[in-house]
């Protein structure tokens, strides 16, 4: 079918990495993006808190974006837009509880708190601009999630979200397959789909059997027992609320993010805790062990997490023992491995049993495996596919598979963040490429890291810094104090330093063999006493320190 509407298709983030999930779909007269999500800091990254996307493509198509559409609330899909939001002024759609969970997110941020945030529900559309929209249900790690349907004209996009096909969900809601194969019938023009778990086989297992996975536990265990998963996953959160309820054990709640989330859920209905189950962390101190389950934060060793505090013994009224057990209900976020093996050690130590998906099946994945795609794709039957969410490799496989079930190869197109596709009457085509990439997020500062500054602190990780301190008289040129050099790092040099040091007296040999008129550049002077110390530590230490010289004029 021919598109009536032309169409631009722009990737800022998600395809080509996990997260950082952000897709515009552009017509001539408007534009929407489909979630604005962050990713979590690269172990090169040092001292970044989050990176989010670049966004300079939206700034330039100004009152065109009509507004963000959130396919659910993984931080991987909402979390740029406390700093975006700000700066592009559109309202924001979602489901009840992504909504709400949002709300809560952006009142820490004052100047995104005004932001519009509107609700949908799956299966009623509306409209934003000349798009009509429609959510579909879908099932994953996260309540009310959705595929996204955008009509322009006789054109059809489809954007599946994070998904998997579970035939025995835990609230019952599957993913709305049915309505999947009606727009197909209708005919789609393109659909973007998850591809994180491709390379899996088979199909994701159900959420429903992770409940199974923890009874034993439960049964087994006599003592106090801690459950971490992700806050966000209130499926498996109600799971261990249910088993708490048959085998006798009170609630407690541990984690900011796990309160809040829960305290939302419960308003909005996708939790329920029966009676006096819930007790204060104060109280289950007090409770005999085996009447106790804890629900904490902390499944990927965060270090100051409710879990890994309880492991290092800050929270000792709640510290674990012989006959007590932890379990670690998630997957392994890569990078993590380190941070939760420190503490899965720590509780070993401590005497209690640890579960764990290494050696005990605890988890399953919220995304689809390579035969949940192959049904997604059989029921929309797209004229045009998109790969989306995950590295390049990911993005080859799931393509391979569209092929498999009848997308033409050539109508396969494995875009990365900035590629733009064009769709219109003729076909679709690559179209260039536009501003696209990483900004990173420093405690309050937003996109002033940048590469140099990350170099720098590699550096500074790997080889020390050094200051220097140095004055010299405006009118003479002549040394008037030091130069002193004072080391961070460096444990060669710790105890050699005086102020008549090698690298000392580099500098004074350095001035030395200046003119006046050079040294009265302080620019220039402070660059040559840089690269003097530098090639000093490398002749005699072989280390490459960061060299900050500080040079005075009186």
């Amino acid at each position: 079918m021919a598109p009536q509407v032309p169409l631009r298709i722009v990737p800022l983030g998600g395809l080509g990495e996990f997260g950082l999930n952000c897709m515009i779909i552009e017509s001539p007269d408007d534009a929407v993006v489909i979630d604005c999500g962050l990713m979590f800091p690269e172990d090169h990254m040092l001292g970044i808190d989050r990176v989010i996307p670049d966004v300079s493509y939206l700034h330039s198509l100004g009152k065109k974006v009509k507004g963000f559409v959130l396919t659910h609330g993984h931080e991987d899909h909402l979390g740029a837009l406390p700093y975006v939001l700000p700066q592009i002024d559109a309202p924001v759609w979602a489901t009840p509880f992504t909504a709400e969970l949002l709300r809560r997110k952006l009142e820490e941020y004052p100047a995104a708190a005004a932001a519009r945030i509107e609700e949908f529900e799956p299966g009623t559309p509306w409209r934003v601009g000349r798009f009509d929209i429609e959510g579909m249900h879908v099932t994953h790690s996260f309540v009310d999630a959705c595929a996204i349907a955008i009509r322009a004209g006789t054109s059809t996009v489809v954007h599946s979200g994070d998904f998997k096909i579970d035939n025995n969900p835990v609230d019952g809601r599957r993913t709305d397959l049915d309505r999947l194969r009606e727009l197909g019938d209708e005919g789609v023009t393109l659909l973007m789909s998850d591809s994180t778990n491709v390379e899996r086989r088979g199909r994701t297992k159900s959420e429903s059997e992770v409940r199974g996975y923890l009874e034993p536990i439960f049964e087994k265990t006599e003592g106090r027992l801690i459950v971490t998963t992700f806050a966000s996953h209130l499926h498996r959160v109600a799971a261990i609320i249910s088993l708490c309820e048959q085998y006798g054990r009170r609630i407690a709640l541990l984690g900011r993010s796990m309160e809040n989330n829960v305290s939302i859920a419960t308003r909005t209905g996708h939790i329920r805790i029966p009676g006096e189950l819930l007790v204060s962390r104060r109280e289950a101190e007090k409770l005999p062990g085996r009447e106790v389950c804890i629900i904490a934060t902390g499944c990927q060793g965060e270090p100051r997490s409710a879990l890994t505090r309880i492991a290092t013994l800050e929270m000792r009224g709640l510290a674990l023992g012989p006959g007590d057990a932890a379990v670690f209900s998630s997957n392994v976020i890569p990078g993590n491995e380190r941070a939760i093996s420190a503490v899965i050690s720590q509780l070993y130590k401590s005497g209690a049993e640890v579960y764990y998906q290494a050696i005990r099946d605890v988890h399953v994945s919220g995304h689809g495996a390579r035969e949940d795609l192959r049904e997604m794709l059989e029921a929309v039957r797209p004229r045009y596919f998109v790969p989306l969410h995950g590295e390049y490799r990911n993005l080859t496989h799931h393509a391979r598979l569209a092929v498999e079930c009848g997308v033409s190869e050539q109508d396969c197109f494995r875009l990365v963040d900035g590629d733009v596709l064009e769709i219109d009457a003729s076909g679709a085509r690559r179209a260039g490429t536009v501003t696209a990439g990483r900004i990173l997020v420093d405690g309050e500062s937003v996109g002033e890291v940048d590469a140099t500054v990350l170099r720098d602190r590699r550096y500074i990780s790997e080889d020390g810094v050094v200051l220097v301190i140095l004055a010299v008289s405006q009118q003479t040129g002549e040394i008037l104090s030091g130069p002193e050099l004072v080391t961070r790092g460096i444990a060669q040099a710790e105890q050699e330093w005086g102020e008549m040091s090698g690298g000392a007296r580099a500098v004074v040999d350095l001035v030395g063999e200046m003119t006046p008129e050079a040294i009265a550049d302080l620019a220039e002077l402070q660059e040559k006493v840089r690269l003097c110390v530098r090639r000093y530590f490398r002749r005699t230490y072989n280390a490459r320190p960061v060299v900050v010289p500080y040079v005075m004029e009186l």
